[in-house]
């Protein structure tokens, strides 16, 4: 370790972000008992969005909601479910600007990303974006520090200039099925330069109701995306 290391355990003994727990160094920034509290998403999974589907051992099954409605996006996925210490570890990180979670969210996607995604097909990874005046007041867009470090880790470019969001919404976190899509409806343009031709793969930071994941995609496909894949950090359990 480094001697301005020792000095900063010294100075600040590393403790868990969650719990507050002691730790032995800084290099993790969860303790082992809240790693092992983050409850993960399946599987089994919906083959479309990622749904956890209890129950349910079918190679290939799709959720009543894909399979009435299948999404423009081939499928999502996350390696968390959002409930637990998974839940507050986003939260720290998203509205708490925690960076060392953010790298360990990042960790836990990639490793996702590289068991269920055909990352071979996929050219490079697109965040889904704040509006600019929301960017502007937060001083901080946690998926787009998400989206960058996952493509460093996939070897990937990451376009974050490639989809905008082009109207003000509502916080979807305080809205319900129908008056999420309403809300994000016509919300999203893609630069057809930056994605015509290509498989991409959308990042965010949650995925609820598939309302966000569902328009972005809308917006890379008419702007001429070959295939768009989504991955999350974690994933509701929604029925």
């Amino acid at each position: 370790m480094y001697p301005h290391a020792i000095l900063t355990n010294l100075l600040y003994p590393p403790a868990c972000l969650l719990c507050r727990t002691p730790l032995p160094d800084s290099t993790r920034p969860l303790c082992g008992g809240c790693e092992q509290a983050c409850p993960r998403n399946g599987p089994p999974v919906c083959a479309a969005c990622g749904k956890e589907l209890p129950g349910a051992f079918d190679a290939l099954l799709w959720c009543r909601a894909c399979r009435n409605s299948p999404p423009a996006y081939e499928m999502a996925r996350a390696p968390w479910r959002y409930a637990g210490c998974a839940a507050e570890a986003v939260q720290q990180f998203k509205y708490h600007h925690r960076w060392r979670i953010g790298r360990r969210l990042v960790e836990e996607m990639a490793a996702a990303a590289h068991a269920s995604l055909p990352l071979d097909d996929i050219d490079a990874v697109v965040p889904v974006p704040l509006h600019w005046l929301k960017r502007r007041l937060r001083g901080f867009d946690p998926v787009e520090q998400l989206a960058g470090g996952l493509a460093r880790s996939l070897c990937r470019p990451c376009l974050p200039r490639a989809l905008r969001r082009i109207r003000w919404t509502a916080t979807q976190t305080r809205l319900q099925g129908r008056a999420r899509r309403r809300n994000v409806r016509g919300a999203f343009a893609a630069n057809p330069q930056a994605v015509r031709g290509r498989c991409l793969l959308l990042v965010d930071d949650v995925l609820t109701s598939g309302a966000t994941a569902q328009a972005c995609a809308e917006a890379l496909r008419r702007a001429g995306a070959l295939r768009v894949f989504v991955l999350t950090a974690a994933r509701t359990s929604l029925s």
